[in-house]
């Protein structure tokens, strides 16, 4: 682990940043005891392991004045939650070796201590030294964050191919169905596998419950550290690959086999997740799905299936596999999003940066009962709308925008093209932001034997990281005023617009030299916001009266039609009519109708 923070030379007396640096420093010592103490157990005298664990108590107490520190009262670290759990830690290490039994007490020094030591300096260490420092958070995230969050084994898959990892909260009912599901649909000995638990503060008998179930790897909190859970389980992995399941869900028949067939087939793919509903982002199934019937109705559906496996470039992780090295290289869940929402899109944003796949197995029909221990706190504390704000804190971008789910409604017109193409289609995006849509097309042409190649053109180079996955050409036009002059050399069976036209001052110029580069039967695509429907010319109004100017162009499609024709462009016309028209409208039928979405074809120039 790196802290190059903690010896940076701060030489202004500031107490405080003294202060953490001297309690770090001694975090840093007690991980350094624990660790010397892991391999001397099973040979070392019962009266020097308990002379160093009286002296890990020692600092541990010395600590106690951190606890009532004014800087941990404004800054939501778990700094006093794992000095009870680490103290807590220490006393069952005591009485295991008072009680003769060193082999359980190097179990609890190697998969509990240490981590928790580990994580414990890492979150103080953050919270008191980085944030919110912007420049520092910068470097730390580029310089610090995969180092200090890796799994260190390194004969990471020689005992264990697959670790498989289960947190828990409280809900025993829906924890016991999780482990008898998993029981029943995994053969823990194939890989083999090893069964990780972590009882995160629970006090409804899940202690308990763990402890009749004779797992060796069972990680137990006494209080609740949130987001820190993901960082210690991911810790103790032994596995080349590592499966997180939470504890609302039923495991299927052929689950693993099914996401480690998918995961090992793509040799970019860092995580692979199975079909589960009351899930975001389009991971469900259609079928009727339930509780009763998830067992029997998987059953028959489970079979590895190419055909339905689907890159996406955003996927909630209910259920999951992880590919260990990958994750490796960028680090697993940041403690920064410690609401417990999206440091899920956090991790997909940080891995389709890094240039890997994330696989959705539509073959793979797991039950998610959804958001069971989470949802009294999203309604309490509103920490779904807090965890978006860290998002939009941290990267500047709405993870809830920029493309990051794929629109059905135009696939579903573009889909019936595809059929006509020749086997190898070259496609222009044109901002696609997180790339969703894209994806969900690479799909539909991979599904009808035609392979593909991809250029970009964006025109907000904060997204351009988005698009590496492609491992394509990806053009950053200056100006949206000019992304006419920058549409890449090449000809295409598909340019698609992932902003709506009226966004484009040149819209004209655009659509002239897309019809310029789009061969004869191809298809250029887009949306065009109706300029009569009634939010857009409330919200214009505002715009106007905050602004003095509106962002839009409105075009009006009686004049966009004809200029489509004249560039060979055979429009198709669709009308999207508004879902929910506002209750205060009086106007006319045109006011309801929100966009159009149109689907034109080049025509020959003869």
């Amino acid at each position: 682990m790196t802290h190059k923070f903690l010896t940076l030379n701060t030489a202004s007396a500031d107490d405080s940043i003294n202060f953490w640096k001297r309690i770090i420093q001694s975090q840093n010592f007690l991980l350094h005891i624990a660790t010397t103490l892991l391999p001397t157990m099973p040979q070392q005298e019962d009266r020097l392991l308990i002379s160093q664990l009286k002296i890990m108590e020692s600092l541990i107490t010395d600590l106690e004045p951190a606890l009532i520190h004014p800087a941990i009262q404004n800054i939501p670290t778990s700094f006093q939650a794992m000095y009870h759990n680490v103290s807590w830690t220490v006393e069952q290490l005591t009485s295991l070796i008072l009680s003769k039994n060193p082999e359980k007490a190097a179990t609890l020094t190697e998969f509990q201590l240490i981590p928790f030591l580990q994580d414990w300096l890492e979150d103080t260490y953050f919270w008191t030294l980085i944030y919110p420092d912007k420049e520092k958070m910068k470097e730390y995230y580029q310089t610090e964050f995969a180092e200090n969050h890796k799994n260190t084994y390194s004969n990471r898959g020689e005992k264990f191919l697959i670790s498989i990892m289960i947190p828990v909260f409280n809900k025993l009912e829906y924890t016991k169905r999780c482990l008898e599901s998993l029981f029943r649909n995994t053969d823990l000995a194939k890989y083999p596998c090893e069964l990780i638990l972590l009882n995160d503060g629970s006090t409804d008998g899940t202690e308990e419950y763990f402890e009749s179930l004779g797992i060796t790897k069972v990680i137990t909190l006494k209080q609740n550290v949130k987001t820190m859970i993901f960082s210690l389980l991911f810790r103790v992995c032994e596995g080349k690959y590592a499966a997180f399941v939470n504890n609302d869900t039923i495991l299927t028949e052929h689950w693993l086999d099914n996401l480690l067939t998918c995961l090992q087939f793509y040799p970019n793919a860092v995580m692979s997740v199975p079909s589960t509903p009351n899930t975001s982002n389009r991971q469900g199934m259609i079928a009727e799905f339930t509780p009763e019937n998830a067992e029997e109705v998987a059953k028959d559906h489970n079979r590895p299936c190419p055909y339905l496996w689907e890159e996406r470039c955003r996927l909630m992780p209910v259920i999951a596999l992880y590919d260990v090295e990958k994750v490796n290289t960028f680090g697993f869940a940041d403690r920064y999003f410690h609401t417990m929402e999206f440091w899920d899109d956090d991790f997909s944003l940080r891995a389709r940066r890094a240039g890997f796949q994330q696989i959705l197995c539509l073959d793979t029909w797991c039950y998610h009962y959804g958001s069971i221990s989470g949802k009294a706190d999203q309604i309490k504390n509103r920490t779904l709308f807090n965890g978006r704000v860290l998002f939009q804190t941290k990267y500047g971008i709405d993870p809830w925008g920029n493309n990051f789910c794929y629109d059905p409604y135009q696939l579903s017109h573009i889909e019936p093209t595809i059929q006509q193409q020749p086997a190898d289609v070259s496609m222009l995006a044109i901002d696609p932001g997180f790339g969703a849509d894209v994806l969900k097309f690479k799909t539909q042409l991979r599904r009808r034997e035609k392979k593909s190649s991809f250029s970009f053109l964006i025109n907000d180079a904060g997204l351009k990281d988005d698009l590496n996955p492609f491992h394509s050409t990806v053009i950053v036009s200056p100006s949206i005023l000019e992304t006419h002059k920058y549409i890449p050399e090449g000809s295409y069976n598909y340019i698609s617009l992932g902003k709506d036209l009226s966004v484009y001052p040149d819209y004209k110029e655009l659509l002239k030299e897309c019809s310029a580069h789009l061969r004869t039967g191809g298809f250029i695509y887009f949306y065009v916001l109706n300029p009569y429907a009634y939010h857009l010319k409330r919200e214009l109004s505002e715009e106007r009266m905050l602004n003095g100017k509106a962002s839009l162009t409105l075009i009006n499609i009686q004049e966009l039609l004809p200029l489509l024709i004249s560039l060979n462009l055979k429009p198709q016309l669709r009308a999207i009519l508004e879902t929910a028209p506002p209750a205060e409208q009086k106007g006319g039928y045109t006011e309801h109708l929100d966009r159009y979405f149109l689907i034109c074809e080049k025509q020959s120039n003869l």
